[in-house]
């Protein structure tokens, strides 16, 4: 080949080169599909410890969802202020604290009461004495009490239960706070736990290690299966808990939820979405509204991931343990 013919094929190479990398670069980039989040929390002050370890969890907690501008909601068990005589006022001090951080509280129950084996005068009772403490200091601010969230998201195991709460609750003027995204953080937080306070640092790091991985395959069922449903992604409700692992991974988990598109935004603003007008079918167990919608369409129940198996059977066996 003769030196004017490689000069030639070189040239022509490098203009296909030049013209491939022009297209791509006119290619539109893919869209980020926008998501919006209401994230809540429950069990307040928090499930596990004692008033030295909920002061270390509330304060990290709140520093990190405040660090990530996440307008939040904790959901308050008032029982758990009575644990320990001489601590009510610092334990209610943990209350204010999520106040002062500029977030809401609501009601849920006083004992974290289960409807399956209370008569519903008994469980209507429990949401009465779950909410004194909590209107107190709503209304120090000139705020009031405006969200239930059922325990285990239990609404009722029979139509008479579920409609005889639902109305009560309407008469003391509560919204009630579904879930749209349901998952396994309980487990997770819990061997954690359990795990730090033996010292087992190599046990409580695989586990935390495993937790956002874990919750964002539960966000991408869920998202889809919103889909499947509406047609559309609704404006999803996060249920997790006021525990140590939250405190110790919001950041990681906030971090996930804008990666994949997600806008914070408040329980009132999600709420606005049509999706949840629509009637939700009986269910004796605590589940997704989602499933529940679904039921009530007639559509078939698709399952969100479970813990990994690891956790789980570490799970099980500290509670056989306890």
């Amino acid at each position: 080949m003769t030196n004017n013919s490689t000069r030639v094929l070189l040239l022509s190479l490098l203009l296909a080169a030049l013209c491939v990398t022009a297209a791509a670069q006119d290619k539109p980039a893919p869209a980020v599909v926008e998501r919006e989040v209401a994230v809540t929390f429950d069990d307040l002050p928090s499930p596990y410890g004692d008033l030295e370890d909920w002061r270390r969890i509330t304060s990290k907690l709140l520093a990190s969802v405040k660090r990530n501008k996440v307008p939040t909601i904790g959901f308050v068990n008032e029982g758990k202020l009575y644990l320990r005589r001489g601590e009510v006022d610092a334990r209610i001090e943990l209350l204010r604290a999520w106040l002062d951080a500029g977030f809401e509280l609501g009601n849920h129950t006083f004992s974290h009461i289960n409807p399956r084996t209370a008569p519903l005068a008994e469980y209507e009772e429990d949401v009465v004495r779950g909410e004194t403490v909590t209107r107190m200091l709503l209304a120090e601010r000139g705020r009031k009490l405006r969200y239930f969230r059922h325990p285990f998201l239990f609404t009722g195991a029979t139509p008479e239960y579920k409609r005889g709460l639902s109305e009560f609750l309407a008469a003391r003027g509560y919204t009630v706070a579904p879930v749209t995204i349901d998952d396994d953080d309980y487990v997770f937080a819990k061997v954690y736990f359990d795990a730090k306070k033996r010292g087992d640092q190599a046990t409580a790091r695989r586990v935390a290690d495993a937790y956002v991985p874990y919750m964002e395959s539960v966000f991408d069922h869920f998202e889809r299966l919103s889909v499947e449903t509406f047609g559309r992604e609704i404006k999803q409700v996060l249920l997790i808990h006021a525990n140590e692992l939250n405190a110790d991974r919001f950041d990681e988990l906030a971090a996930m939820m804008r990666r994949r598109g997600y806008r914070f935004v408040t329980l009132e603003e999600a709420l606005k979405d049509p999706a949840y007008a629509e009637p939700d079918a009986l269910s004796k167990n605590g589940i997704s509204w989602i499933h529940r919608w679904r039921d009530a369409k007639g559509l078939p129940r698709k399952w969100e991931p479970d813990a990994p198996k690891f956790v789980y059977d570490l799970y099980q066996a500290g509670q056989q343990g306890n």
